[in-house]
Protein backbone atom coordinates (compact mmCIF):
# COMPACT_ATOMS: atom_id res chain seq x y z
CA UNK A 1 0.00 0.00 0.00
CA UNK A 2 2.80 2.47 1.13
CA UNK A 3 4.32 1.55 -2.27
CA UNK A 4 0.95 2.33 -4.30
CA UNK A 5 0.61 5.64 -2.40
CA UNK A 6 4.14 6.80 -2.79
CA UNK A 7 3.82 6.20 -7.27
CA UNK A 8 0.35 8.06 -7.08
CA UNK A 9 1.93 10.83 -4.92
CA UNK A 10 4.63 11.09 -7.77
CA UNK A 11 2.50 11.07 -10.64
CA UNK A 12 0.20 13.96 -8.90
CA UNK A 13 3.56 15.76 -7.91
CA UNK A 14 4.33 15.68 -11.70
CA UNK A 15 1.22 16.48 -13.17
CA UNK A 16 0.93 19.35 -10.96
CA UNK A 17 4.49 20.57 -11.72
CA UNK A 18 3.15 20.14 -15.50
CA UNK A 19 6.38 17.71 -16.64
CA UNK A 20 4.36 15.07 -18.06
CA UNK A 21 4.72 15.85 -21.85
CA UNK A 22 1.76 17.06 -23.31
CA UNK A 23 0.43 19.17 -26.04
CA UNK A 24 1.54 22.89 -25.58
CA UNK A 25 -0.60 25.37 -26.41
CA UNK A 26 0.69 28.64 -27.78
CA UNK A 27 -1.06 32.41 -28.77
CA UNK A 28 0.60 33.94 -31.44
CA UNK A 29 1.72 37.46 -30.74
CA UNK A 30 0.09 39.86 -33.14
CA UNK A 31 2.02 42.87 -32.46
CA UNK A 32 5.50 40.90 -32.88
CA UNK A 33 4.09 38.58 -35.51
CA UNK A 34 4.42 39.48 -39.63
CA UNK A 35 4.40 38.58 -43.45
CA UNK A 36 7.08 39.46 -44.74
CA UNK A 37 6.69 39.49 -48.76
CA UNK A 38 8.84 39.65 -52.29
CA UNK A 39 7.57 39.67 -55.77
CA UNK A 40 10.11 40.29 -58.76
CA UNK A 41 9.44 43.83 -60.16
CA UNK A 42 10.48 44.49 -63.76
CA UNK A 43 12.77 41.34 -63.81
CA UNK A 44 15.29 43.34 -62.07
CA UNK A 45 14.47 43.80 -58.58
CA UNK A 46 11.55 42.62 -55.73
CA UNK A 47 8.81 44.53 -54.40
CA UNK A 48 8.86 43.66 -50.76
CA UNK A 49 6.02 44.15 -48.04
CA UNK A 50 4.66 43.15 -44.68
CA UNK A 51 1.58 42.70 -43.97
CA UNK A 52 0.06 41.91 -40.57
CA UNK A 53 -0.85 39.12 -38.01
CA UNK A 54 -4.74 39.82 -36.49
CA UNK A 55 -4.63 36.58 -34.50
CA UNK A 56 -3.69 33.00 -34.67
CA UNK A 57 -2.80 30.28 -32.50
CA UNK A 58 -0.57 26.93 -32.41
CA UNK A 59 -0.24 23.44 -30.45
CA UNK A 60 3.18 21.33 -30.72
CA UNK A 61 3.06 17.86 -29.11
CA UNK A 62 6.83 16.72 -28.89
CA UNK A 63 6.28 13.87 -28.09
CA UNK A 64 3.72 12.50 -30.35
CA UNK A 65 5.26 15.01 -33.18
CA UNK A 66 2.07 16.78 -33.80
CA UNK A 67 1.76 20.46 -34.27
CA UNK A 68 -1.15 22.80 -35.72
CA UNK A 69 -1.02 26.01 -36.52
CA UNK A 70 -3.52 28.96 -37.46
CA UNK A 71 -2.62 32.07 -38.31
CA UNK A 72 -4.85 35.14 -39.35
CA UNK A 73 -3.56 37.96 -41.75
CA UNK A 74 -4.65 41.16 -42.53
CA UNK A 75 -4.63 42.35 -46.23
CA UNK A 76 -5.23 45.75 -45.15
CA UNK A 77 -1.87 46.53 -43.54
CA UNK A 78 0.12 45.87 -46.63
CA UNK A 79 2.81 48.29 -46.54
CA UNK A 80 6.05 48.51 -48.90
CA UNK A 81 7.14 51.66 -47.82
CA UNK A 82 5.50 53.21 -51.15
CA UNK A 83 2.22 55.03 -50.29
CA UNK A 84 1.18 54.57 -54.13
CA UNK A 85 1.84 51.20 -54.76
CA UNK A 86 0.31 50.45 -51.26
CA UNK A 87 -3.15 51.57 -52.89
CA UNK A 88 -2.80 49.93 -56.34
CA UNK A 89 -2.26 46.34 -53.89
CA UNK A 90 -5.01 47.29 -51.87
CA UNK A 91 -7.39 48.14 -54.79
CA UNK A 92 -9.76 45.48 -56.47
CA UNK A 93 -7.18 45.13 -59.28
CA UNK A 94 -5.26 43.16 -56.89
CA UNK A 95 -5.93 42.41 -52.72
CA UNK A 96 -9.10 43.80 -53.14
CA UNK A 97 -9.20 44.82 -49.17
CA UNK A 98 -12.70 46.24 -48.96
CA UNK A 99 -14.11 42.37 -49.67
CA UNK A 100 -11.29 40.42 -48.88
CA UNK A 101 -10.42 41.09 -45.64
CA UNK A 102 -8.53 38.52 -43.61
CA UNK A 103 -6.13 36.01 -44.94
CA UNK A 104 -5.93 32.60 -43.68
CA UNK A 105 -3.51 30.19 -43.18
CA UNK A 106 -4.10 26.66 -41.47
CA UNK A 107 -1.57 23.80 -41.48
CA UNK A 108 -0.51 20.53 -39.72
CA UNK A 109 3.02 19.74 -39.34
CA UNK A 110 4.35 16.88 -41.23
CA UNK A 111 7.91 16.80 -40.69
CA UNK A 112 10.18 16.67 -37.68
CA UNK A 113 13.51 16.77 -36.52
CA UNK A 114 14.74 16.34 -32.76
CA UNK A 115 10.67 17.00 -31.39
CA UNK A 116 10.84 19.97 -33.44
CA UNK A 117 8.45 20.70 -36.55
CA UNK A 118 10.21 21.49 -39.57
CA UNK A 119 7.19 21.79 -42.46
CA UNK A 120 3.72 22.13 -42.35
CA UNK A 121 1.09 21.04 -45.19
CA UNK A 122 -2.06 22.97 -45.12
CA UNK A 123 -4.10 25.79 -46.93
CA UNK A 124 -4.14 29.56 -47.31
CA UNK A 125 -7.31 31.14 -48.51
CA UNK A 126 -6.51 34.67 -49.80
CA UNK A 127 -8.51 36.97 -52.24
CA UNK A 128 -11.63 34.44 -51.30
CA UNK A 129 -9.20 31.40 -52.85
CA UNK A 130 -8.33 28.54 -50.82
CA UNK A 131 -5.19 26.54 -52.15
CA UNK A 132 -2.83 23.58 -50.29
CA UNK A 133 0.72 25.29 -49.27
CA UNK A 134 3.58 24.02 -47.13
CA UNK A 135 5.67 26.26 -44.84
CA UNK A 136 9.37 25.44 -44.12
CA UNK A 137 9.68 26.29 -40.70
CA UNK A 138 12.94 27.24 -38.26
CA UNK A 139 12.65 27.48 -34.28
CA UNK A 140 14.83 30.68 -33.25
CA UNK A 141 13.86 29.96 -29.77
CA UNK A 142 12.06 28.77 -27.11
CA UNK A 143 12.27 30.25 -23.82
CA UNK A 144 11.16 32.46 -20.55
CA UNK A 145 9.58 35.70 -22.68
CA UNK A 146 8.47 39.04 -20.79
CA UNK A 147 4.96 37.44 -20.29
CA UNK A 148 5.96 33.68 -19.85
CA UNK A 149 7.43 30.52 -21.89
CA UNK A 150 7.51 31.76 -25.25
CA UNK A 151 8.88 30.89 -28.65
CA UNK A 152 10.15 32.24 -31.85
CA UNK A 153 9.68 30.55 -35.72
CA UNK A 154 10.44 31.79 -38.96
CA UNK A 155 8.11 30.32 -41.77
CA UNK A 156 8.54 30.56 -45.43
CA UNK A 157 7.05 29.48 -48.82
CA UNK A 158 6.59 30.18 -52.02
CA UNK A 159 3.61 30.51 -54.10
CA UNK A 160 1.84 31.75 -57.61
CA UNK A 161 -0.30 35.28 -56.88
CA UNK A 162 -2.59 33.99 -60.29
CA UNK A 163 -3.65 30.52 -58.82
CA UNK A 164 -5.39 32.87 -55.98
CA UNK A 165 -7.04 35.13 -59.24
CA UNK A 166 -4.47 38.29 -58.34
CA UNK A 167 -3.40 39.28 -61.29
CA UNK A 168 -4.53 42.98 -61.83
CA UNK A 169 -4.14 44.85 -65.17
CA UNK A 170 -2.15 43.41 -67.90
CA UNK A 171 0.05 46.00 -67.77
CA UNK A 172 0.98 45.25 -64.23
CA UNK A 173 0.49 42.11 -64.09
CA UNK A 174 3.27 42.07 -66.29
CA UNK A 175 5.48 44.08 -63.95
CA UNK A 176 4.91 41.94 -60.90
CA UNK A 177 6.19 38.54 -61.12
CA UNK A 178 3.76 36.00 -60.48
CA UNK A 179 6.08 33.76 -58.13
CA UNK A 180 5.29 35.80 -54.47
CA UNK A 181 7.71 34.53 -51.15
CA UNK A 182 6.50 34.77 -48.28
CA UNK A 183 8.59 34.61 -44.78
CA UNK A 184 6.77 34.75 -41.23
CA UNK A 185 7.85 36.10 -38.34
CA UNK A 186 6.25 34.30 -35.69
CA UNK A 187 6.55 34.99 -31.95
CA UNK A 188 4.32 33.11 -29.85
CA UNK A 189 3.71 32.94 -25.71
CA UNK A 190 2.59 29.64 -23.86
CA UNK A 191 -0.56 29.37 -23.19
CA UNK A 192 -1.40 28.71 -19.01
Amino acid sequence: MKKWASSMTAVLVTLSNGNLLAAERYRIDPEHTFAHFAVVHTGVSSVRGRMGVTKGSATLDREKETAEINVDLDPRSIDTGVKKLDAVLSDEMFFNVAKYKTAHYSGRAVKFQDGVPWEFEGDLTLHGVTKPVVLHVTLLAFGPGPRGQASGWEATTKFKKSDFGINGPAMLAKALGDEVTINITIEAGKKA
